[in-house]
């Protein structure tokens, strides 16, 4: 079964949200159903502050699982998303055999992914304007929809990690609300891992098992309250992310499956419509949030059972620090070769579904709960000293 999308615009207030009927299909995944959702949230985000909006999450789930009365008990699994691109993208994507939230949902989970404010199918107050583009960036939307360059009209960057925490707390206890469980898994990917790290760190009793995926590394601090002055949108092209992020790091024969970046960027501005109507082809809108990360301070309150996962080509050593210094007395290392940041949707990409799954249902990889592996381009794992 697949999706149909709530007939709100989750940008409005809204006095109750709830989840959407799913459809039917004759896809493949007939045997699975994916539903959206608007989560209820009064907003922290500065110029829609106290503001009741609906936070957009995708659920997919076996059908069987979706019976009355079925135990939910470590089978809930939260996703959440990056700096730049949206939660369906990322996790839910319908190409051959990408799709991470399908893969767990075959194995019995009930997988949710959330969109925080700015992205997806989540509010995105501010954004639509194009003058609040990063100045140096609007070049590449002049005459489409610029006529010229102009100032910002909300002088603020667009907020802080503090609400990113805030809309993660709504969705975690609703998911836990709804499925009658008292902890459930999380998965957080890139700035995601600040976001996932610094929110297990002070929510322990609502999170069982993590999984960190290319963690974005500890910053100084300190963590600011409100955002400080400057523009709230940045902007990505699909140059940008192919050739400048993406293409320095493909450095093996394979790594990257012919079509699978037309798929990407394709669900990428699906999400994005009117980031699709601007500029030559199109751009991917994010935000531009104030001093963002988690500190050393944080990462070290981790004690939740924790797997992270970093490409060999994905400023290695950096993000493994996220691994040393959580407290974690189960945790576990992989070291991915031939991937990169962008592993998600490269040929290596099944080690990120397999071990998640080995990880959320039984707590080990490979039978271990503490030490790591080198996982080579053939999928072996291979155990590896600690440092």
């Amino acid at each position: 079964m697949r999706n149909k999308t709530c007939g709100i615009a989750a940008v409005i207030i809204v006095a109750a949200v709830q989840g959407c009927a799913s459809v039917p299909s004759s896809s493949a995944s007939a045997a699975l159903v994916t539903t959206d959702h608007f989560v209820p949230h009064v907003s922290t985000l500065q110029p829609i502050k106290g503001q009741r909006v609906g936070l957009f999450v995708r659920q997919k789930a076996p059908a069987n699982l979706m019976q009355p009365g079925a135990d939910m008990t470590g089978r809930v699994v939260l996703f959440v998303h990056g700096a730049t691109v949206p939660t369906v993208p990322d996790f839910d994507l319908e190409h051959k055999d990408y799709n991470w939230m399908a893969y767990l949902a075959k194995a019995g989970f009930n997988t949710y992914a959330m969109d925080l404010s700015g992205y997806g199918g989540s509010p995105r107050p501010m954004m639509d304007d194009p003058c609040n583009v990063n100045p140096k960036q609007q070049n590449l939307i002049t005459g489409k929809p610029l006529k010229a360059n102009c100032a910002a009209n909300h002088a603020q960057e667009f907020n802080t990690i503090r609400d990113d925490w805030a809309e993660m707390d709504a969705v975690v206890d609703h998911l836990r609300k709804v499925n009658k469980v008292d902890r459930i898994h999380i998965i957080g990917w890139s700035a995601g891992g600040p976001r996932v790290g610094g929110y297990v760190s002070q929510n322990p009793s609502k999170i069982d098992r993590v999984m960190l995926y290319a963690p974005s590394p500890v910053i100084k601090g300190p963590i600011p309250d409100k955002p400080a002055a400057g523009f709230p949108v940045q902007l990505q092209t699909r140059d940008d992310m192919e050739r400048l992020r993406w293409d320095p790091d493909v450095r093996c024969p394979g790594q990257v499956e012919p079509g699978v970046r037309d798929a990407v960027w394709q669900s990428i501005m699906q999400w994005d419509r009117v980031g699709e109507s601007w500029g030559k082809d199109g751009a991917m809108r994010g935000r531009n949030a104030t001093n963002f990360g988690w500190t050393q301070e944080l990462s070290q309150k981790v004690t939740s059972p924790t797997l992270v996962v970093v490409g060999e080509f994905d400023r290695l050593a950096e993000r493994r620090t996220v691994y040393e210094q959580i407290a974690s007395k189960e945790k576990v290392f992989l070291d991915v070769a031939c991937a990169s940041h962008f592993l998600v949707w490269e040929k290596q990409h099944k080690v990120l579904h397999e071990s998640s799954l080995e990880w959320l249902r039984d707590g080990n990889v490979k039978g271990v709960k503490n030490g790591e592996f080198r996982v080579d381009y053939d999928g072996k794992y291979l155990p590896k000293a600690s440092k």
